[in-house]
């Protein structure tokens, strides 16, 4: 069902050609997908370094269950998605990847930060909805955040062993 909510998603957004539509008390769709791909690429070069600098036996070493990497990959491949996917709805707008640095050391400390992240891309999804026009646009986003929720949740609770929501 999820890889059917994401291709239902590409779908609408990639035959909707992507339109500089202003509204007068925020921002415009093309603004908000600019926003969305750069966080979308923050994450995708998070989780890309991180599991390039940490093999399974470090998440081991550092008292993960042996799945956990692997959890992660997925994660990484899901960011790698969202970055084509967005891209792709931009064209030639589409912005650029930046140089990043994250204070990560250690599977533990990369761990943390992943929540961190998370729930921020979750936090950015939500309060940009409201200023999009384009329903397909809403459509496209809105399955991305559902994705970012489930990250979130599953980092805090699965790795964490935290709450998955705020308790709200």
């Amino acid at each position: 069902m999820q890889f059917f909510s994401l291709i239902l998603a590409i779908t609408l957004v990639a035959a909707a050609p992507v339109e500089h539509l202003k509204r007068a008390d925020g921002p415009s769709d093309t603004d908000i997908l600019q926003y969305a791909l750069t966080l979308e690429h923050l994450e995708n070069a998070f989780y890309s370094g991180a599991l390039s600098k940490f093999d399974a036996t470090a998440f081991e070493s550092a008292g993960y269950p042996s799945w956990v990497r692997g959890r992660f990959q997925q994660i990484a491949d899901h960011e790698a998605t969202h970055v084509k996917f967005l891209s792709t709805a931009l064209g030639d707008i589409a912005t650029k990847p930046c140089e990043y640095s994250f204070p990560y050391t250690d599977p533990k400390s990369f761990t943390a930060l992943a929540g961190v992240l998370e729930g921020v891309g979750t936090g950015a999804y939500l309060g940009a909805a409201r200023f999009i026009t384009n329903k397909d646009y809403l459509t496209a986003a809105a399955a991305v955040l559902t994705t970012e929720t489930r990250h979130t949740a599953w980092v805090k609770s699965a790795v964490m062993k935290d709450a998955a929501w705020s308790g709200a």
